[in-house]
């Protein structure tokens, strides 16, 4: 059997797996996380005779000062594995960029990765009109027990969708529009199934800044088409506002039972910011437990701690709660402080850019304005994500398996031809 062929079977486990792994967990004793990391473990050593590339060099260099900061801390083989899924996400993503992949072998693994998406907004369906709760560790059928990928995955899943609806040419099937826009229903019902409060926030953010990108990188003979789809788009969120403000009120915002009861859309949004602008400085008996009071106390920790700017408190020590009072935080730590708290300043502010450096880097090919914007709506997410938000791009796959599809197409030159078909449509 062609290698090709056994990379792109594994890929379609492991995507699988990445997409069902809550339900296994929640239905199932099936180990659905161990097989997973079976399947990364042996592609892996399958794919690779070099790892000698820029991307990787960046890397060790990365997990070099981690590794001195584990050692001073005494928490390396915490470290090992704290910074796995990192090293699974390389992998991965390295292997997959540097194989040539045929146009229909692509455009399936697209589909199956439309479907699991969907599949997501299934389950979120049965656990609201089935189970008739909202549950915060229940996303799809992604995960059991981490509610914050509720919210960054729509992000995610949004900045994509949105650049693809705003270049898209006559030519995209109407199919897939309506795939695309079923794919962003699915990422709102993961978010409201799991009673995230953030999502009413950010989707508008995201949807703005995609439409700000676009009319930046569009080319000007495509404006006329530009303003057409951005009066659709103002019309259907103007059908949806109704619904975004019932979901609003139905969710866990403790907003006053007369602004629920007087149906004022303005003084309904005014409290949910109000209470937003409160839970995010929160705190608890003198420790913060919002996140930016607790991105705020890590900081002003290290900043005023030689050892603990340099090498941290140890990986994984986060989830000590002796040692998270020593620094003021109960709750709300995000990617970056992870990082800070686990191996110091250093050690966070280098893994921050080589996320940022493998989400911008290409192989020398010319970058045509949609896939420039593509690009910077995954940046966005990854900077919403890692420094306002949570841990989810450094703690498991289900952020980072969409970006080993995606990204290649827009740095890899054995895409080439692939991205040459795709932008037929986007041109």
């Amino acid at each position: 059997m062609p290698v090709n062929r056994v990379k792109l079977y594994f890929l379609y486990a492991i995507l699988f797996l990445v997409f069902t792994q809550g339900f296994w967990e929640r239905y199932t004793p099936i180990p659905a996380q161990p097989i997973l990391e079976i399947l990364i473990i042996g592609i892996t050593l399958l794919s690779y005779k070099s790892i000698l590339n820029p991307l990787c060099y960046n890397l060790l260099f990365v997990l070099s000062v981690g590794l001195i900061c584990s050692i001073s801390t005494a928490s390396s083989i915490a470290y090992f594995k704290s910074i796995r899924f990192v090293l699974y996400f390389f992998f991965l993503y390295d292997i997959y960029r540097s194989t040539h992949f045929e146009i229909h072998q692509y455009l399936r693994l697209l589909k199956f990765l439309m479907g699991l998406v969907l599949l997501q907004g299934i389950a979120s369906i049965i656990q609201i009109f089935v189970i008739g709760k909202q549950i915060e560790g229940y996303v799809g059928y992604m995960s059991s027990l981490g509610g914050s990928t509720a919210t960054t995955f729509l992000v995610l899943v949004l900045s994509i969708c949105m650049v693809i609806l705003l270049y898209s040419n006559k030519q995209l099937p109407r199919k897939y529009i309506y795939f695309i826009l079923l794919c962003i229903a699915s990422a709102m019902l993961m978010g409201y199934s799991s009673g995230k409060r953030t999502i009413y926030f950010i989707a508008p953010i995201t949807i703005i800044l995609s439409v700000f990108l676009t009319r930046i990188c569009i080319h000007k003979y495509r404006l006329v088409e530009f303003r057409k789809k951005l009066i659709y788009i103002s019309i259907l969120i103007i059908i949806l506002f109704p619904i975004y403000i019932l979901g609003a009120t139905s969710t866990q915002f403790q907003l006053d039972n007369q602004v629920k009861k007087s149906g004022n859309r303005m003084e309904i949004i005014s409290s949910m910011i109000e209470y937003a602008i409160f839970y995010e400085n929160s705190e608890h008996k003198g420790r913060s437990t919002g996140r930016s009071g607790t991105t705020e106390n890590i900081l002003k920790s290290a900043l005023n701690d030689s050892q603990y700017f340099l090498v941290g408190s140890g990986f994984n020590s986060y989830k000590n709660q002796n040692i998270a009072r020593e620094r003021n935080v109960i709750y709300g730590i995000v990617g970056f402080t992870r990082d800070v708290f686990s191996g110091g300043i250093i050690f966070a502010v280098l893994m921050s850019l080589w996320f940022i450096k493998v989400i911008l880097y290409h192989d020398k090919i010319e970058q045509d304005p949609f896939f420039i914007t593509l690009k910077y709506m995954i940046l966005f997410s990854f900077l919403f994500t890692h420094f306002a938000y949570s841990a989810d791009y450094v703690t498991h796959l289900k952020l980072t398996s969409l970006l080993i599809l995606i990204l290649p197409i827009i740095n890899s030159k054995e895409y080439v031809h692939i991205k040459e078909y795709l932008l037929t449509y986007f041109k």
